[in-house]
Formats: C-alpha cells, structure tokens, sequence
C-alpha cells in the first residue's frame, strides 16, 4: 500500500513497493499530464521485464501531489546480461516524460539511498518501487 503524503506533499520517506495498478490508481488519473505519464511508465516496466532488468523505482515530482509532474524519474538495476538487446536499446533511448538511469548495483544504491532519498534542500522523501 502507497502511504498518504506528508506535508510537503511528498511520500514519507523510504522506498515504498506497489504494484502498476496502485500507482495508477494513485499517481496517473488525476491529470491528463500523469495519463500520459502513465503510459510511458507502463511501456518502459514492459520493456524493462523484457530486458531482465531487476529493479525498478520511480521517484520525482510523479510520485507527489503535484498535479502537473516535470516528468516521472527512473532508476533501474540492469541485468548482468540484458536478455533481450533490443528491448535495453530502447530504455537507453528514452521513453516520453520518463527520465530513466539504467545502471548497475553501485550506482542504483546510491541513486536509490542517496540522490533520490532527499529533495533538492535536503529533506528526506519517499519513492516508489514498482513490483509484479
């Protein structure tokens, strides 16, 4: 379950799981900006499956009560070995409104713990990891 926002308008801090269906019902109907949003971001998880990719989270102003979001922001750990090539080629592309790092362990924790742990003064926030 996605937890309410805090104050700030953000998520209380941590990484909160979810799977596709509750981050729509949360973050992709209130505008058509997030519904467009939302499609982007169900098109990069199906590619993203296909390319073996471990882990995905999203953070930025898409999982806050912004109503028009910036873009929604990305981090996936990549596979050692992506499983199909083709699919990885087109995360590293890009995909509309999505802005996506496709990195190994290393930089995922520190993306994940780190960069997208706080905002841009420094307050601890939330994000979300998008499970099956």
């Amino acid at each position: 379950m996605i937890p309410p926002f805090v104050d700030s308008g953000c998520l209380p801090p941590g990484v909160h799981s979810a799977r596709l269906d509750e981050i729509e019902a949360r973050f992709g109907r209130e505008s058509e900006l997030r519904r467009v949003q939302m499609e982007s971001v169900r098109w990069m998880v199906d590619l993203a499956k296909r390319a073996g990719v471990q882990r995905i989270v999203l953070n930025g102003s898409f999982v806050t009560d912004i109503i028009e979001p910036n873009d929604v922001d990305c981090v996936l750990l990549a596979a050692e070995s992506a499983m199909d090539i083709a699919a990885e080629d087109e995360l590293v592309k890009g995909l509309p409104f999505l802005e996506i790092a496709l990195v190994g362990p290393e930089d995922f924790d520190e993306l994940v713990n780190l960069t997208f742990a706080s905002d841009r003064y420094g307050v601890p926030k939330g994000m979300i990891e998008v499970i099956s």
